[in-house]
């Protein structure tokens, strides 16, 4: 929409002067405009001054307007052209968009190429806990997935978990140890049974570092787990049932789901095939017993792929997915959510899997996301001392119970926790994926300030003031706007914001960036809040009575299409 009213702008321009790049910026004070065209460069090619230049242009733009013109006035300040927007030719144009239902939503966009992009996230390892990078991580995901789904892309959700490796092995051990606890806890709800494996699993890797007849003794694990030896099956499909069961029921809180669910016991033997078959082809190379990639030829850094002990490491077990995953869906682009400490893997891997699987070049990306912790302390897995995703959802709940209280709403439960997703959730999406996260608890539940609470208020505010239309049963037809009466700033600012809407869609799906809807929702609401202390609804005159309504409905309907894609939900009150 914003397209449409610049194009609109660029046209009138160009009546006047030759074809050329146009660029508009935006005046310092909504009172001079709300859009500018710096005369520099033009006024350059002519020898003239900018000032002389915007006001003879002005001059010829000011002619042209039409009592139909999208555009109420032009006028000349210094070197600038600003334009004055016809607030109802605005409105004429957007609300139809807005508030008539159609297949599309409003700020969905479409892409000339629509792509089938497959996104790989969450990633939890059976037998470990589920974190809180694990769960920005799956937020981030979930949000990416469907601002490109808006963007008219095919999307095929995974998620790839490991369940064979050292870690296993450790957590083996470590029930081994407990082996009474572990009888007695299978018979517990599976909160305690998921405590278990994370003590098992503390217990077993902190032997592993500080005890090398340990460490031989995992090690050995490892190779049964590799081996589905008799002796250990049953514990181990047994604690990995557990583990799954688990994760399922925070896919289901937190609002995603798979398509597909991956596991690296599916992968490791023929991820081992492919990188011994391609070893006699000269991809891999022996060194030490172990079989490498031979990054530093390609300007990256050699890296093990099978140990001298003959296990397949991460690296051999990707070539098997990347594989299994072209040939099961033939992407056109796969998407990896993994930590920034990854980079460097993913780029031997990728260059690797260029030679093992040739359909997969130049179509693996690798989407860095920063570490995230508490303000009060960071996290260690391997010494239990871990911030849990739900620990920290229901804390965020607890602190939002509190503040609260005094509230009487309907389905007071449910409220209070789709308030605490929003507020983590938020919290996880307004910054820049690749930056790093210290989450802050008060923060986070700010009813007034920047967070996901705040945004739920808001859109819970919109649907009070339909209620009360809806009850005095309030006709609105948008032909009765009469335009020379509407001409508040914060009308208008909230016309411009919902104008652009569609542009901070696209850009978020360009740069694969949710914060560029979070930063667009907030802006929206705090323009919906001043609107809403300056310009009454329901006591206005008619004309002015009947384009709020459309007003506040279309803010409304953008406002929950926008945390749709940020992966939250909103309430109807608070």
């Amino acid at each position: 929409m914003m397209n449409t009213i610049k194009q609109n702008l660029e046209a009138h321009i160009q009546k006047h002067i030759l074809p050329a790049d146009i660029v508009f910026s935006a005046p310092p004070n909504s009172v001079l405009g709300d859009f500018a065209f710096p005369c520099f460069s033009y006024a350059k090619t002519r020898g003239e001054s900018p000032a002389i230049v915007a006001k003879h242009l002005a001059a010829k733009i000011h002619a042209d307007i039409t009592e139909a013109s999208l555009i109420r006035d032009v006028r000349a300040e210094g070197p600038f052209v600003n334009f004055f927007l016809n607030q109802k030719e605005m409105a004429s144009l957007l609300f139809p968009l807005i508030l008539h239902k159609t297949e599309q939503p409003y700020g969905a966009v479409r892409e000339e190429k629509r792509k089938k992009i497959m996104v790989e996230f969450a990633h939890p390892n059976t037998h470990k806990m589920f974190h809180i990078g694990h769960l920005r991580n799956i937020v981030t995901g979930e949000s990416i997935i469907r601002i490109l789904e808006n963007a008219g892309h095919e999307l095929v959700r995974v998620n790839y978990q490991g369940d064979v490796g050292m870690h296993i092995a450790k957590s083996l051990w470590g029930i081994q140890q407990l082996i009474d606890e572990y009888r007695a806890v299978q018979e517990k709800d599976i909160h305690e049974r998921m405590a278990f494996l994370g003590k098992a699993y503390a217990r077993g890797g902190q032997r592993y570092e500080d005890n090398e007849e340990t460490k031989q003794e995992i090690i050995a694990l490892n190779k049964k787990i590799y081996a589905n030896d008799p002796s250990i099956h049953d514990i181990y499909q047994t604690t990995r049932s557990w583990s799954l069961e688990y994760f399922d029921i925070i896919y289901q809180r937190v609002g995603s789901r798979f398509d597909r669910l991956y596991f690296e016991s599916e992968v490791f033997a023929r991820g081992e095939e492919l990188v011994r078959a391609f070893l006699k082809k000269g991809v891999f190379k022996e060194s030490d017993g172990a079989i490498i990639f031979p990054g530093e030829t390609y300007g990256l850094h050699d890296r093990v792929f099978i140990t001298s002990q003959g296990f397949p490491g991460y690296e051999a077990k990707e070539m098997a997915l990347g594989a299994l995953q072209f040939a099961e869906h033939h992407p056109d682009q796969i998407i990896h959510v993994v930590g920034k400490e990854q980079t460097g893997y993913f780029q031997v891997v990728f260059k690797a899997l260029e030679h093992v699987v040739p359909e997969s070049m130049g179509k693996e990306y690798h989407l860095v996301y920063g570490w995230v912790h508490l303000k009060h302390g960071k996290m260690s897995s391997r010494t239990g001392n871990v911030v849990l995703g739900e620990e920290l959802l229901d804390a965020v709940k607890d602190r939002i119970r509190a503040i609260m209280k005094e509230n009487t709403v309907k389905d007071a439960e449910g409220v209070l926790e789709t308030v605490a997703l929003s507020a983590v959730k938020y919290g996880f999406l307004k910054t820049g994926i690749g930056n790093d996260i210290a989450f802050d608890m008060e923060e986070s539940v700010n009813i007034s300030g920047d967070s996901g609470p705040y945004l739920l208020y808001i859109v819970a505010r919109i649907q009070s003031i339909i209620r009360k239309i809806q009850k005095e049963n309030v006709s609105a037809p948008f032909d009765a706007l009469d335009g020379d009466t509407l001409e508040t700033a914060q009308e208008k600012k909230l016309l411009l914001d919902l104008a652009s809407f569609p542009e901070a869609a696209k850009e978020a799906a360009d740069h694969l960036d949710p914060s560029k809807i979070a930063k667009y929702l907030l802006e929206l609401a705090q323009d919906f809040n001043a609107f809403y202390h300056a310009c009454p609804v329901l006591t206005a005159d008619k004309a002015t009575k009947s384009f709020r309504i459309h007003l506040v409905s279309a803010v409304g309907i953008v406002m929950r299409h926008g945390l749709y894609l940020l992966g939250m939900t909103h309430v109807e009150e608070m």
